[in-house]
């Protein structure tokens, strides 16, 4: 199939779906009115298309979906536009990795993620990981050691969705970091 031939193919087949711009889906129209085994492609893509919702089982809607979805609506509403943490009044428990500290600032249970504040007493090695989402650390005090490289007060990480870890946090190491609930020990 020629290159050309390949791309009404794919224009033909979102154009099917719906899933193009007004503009694109003029000319795909105009394409097929000008050439009848387009426009008879174009037709028999469209009944696939619509064909597909009746073709699988429909997914059982939970009883209590709406309640949940108010539920959310009215946490969105409720929850505070604006938060402030005092460091003179931050609350530093241990962390479960032992010789940490950490004083959570916030917590969004919707994106799933933490907001918080970890100081090292001693030398830690923090266990591999496995990042959910995005984790972003930012260097308050001391130094951390993470894949051979010593980041000090001021240096910014940033650790991809997807990506393994296992930093070494020197002994009055502080830092900011966000990261997901779902991050995972490996």
């Amino acid at each position: 199939m020629r290159q050309d031939e390949v791309e009404v193919s794919e224009l033909f087949g979102l154009t099917a779906i719906e899933a193009i711009c007004a503009d694109d889906m003029e000319y795909s129209k105009e394409l097929a009115a000008n050439y009848p085994e387009s426009e008879l492609e174009l037709r028999s893509l469209r009944n696939a298309a619509a064909a597909i919702a009746y073709a699988t089982t429909p997914l059982k809607i939970p009883t209590n979906l709406k309640q949940r979805l108010f539920n959310r609506i009215q946490q969105d509403a409720d929850a505070p536009n604006f938060i402030a943490r005092r460091a003179n009044e931050l609350q530093w428990e241990s962390h479960t990795v032992k010789g940490l500290l950490i004083a959570v600032l916030n917590t969004d249970p919707f994106k799933r993620e933490v907001s918080s504040l970890v100081r090292a007493e001693v030398t830690v090695k923090y266990p591999l990981h496995h990042h959910a989402s995005g984790e972003e650390i930012y260097m308050l005090e001391g130094e951390l050691i993470d894949n051979n490289v010593t980041y000090k007060a001021g240096d910014y990480l940033y650790s991809a969705a997807g990506s393994n870890h296992a930093p070494i946090a020197l002994a009055g190491c502080k830092f900011f970091v966000r990261t997901s609930l779902d991050d995972t020990f490996l």
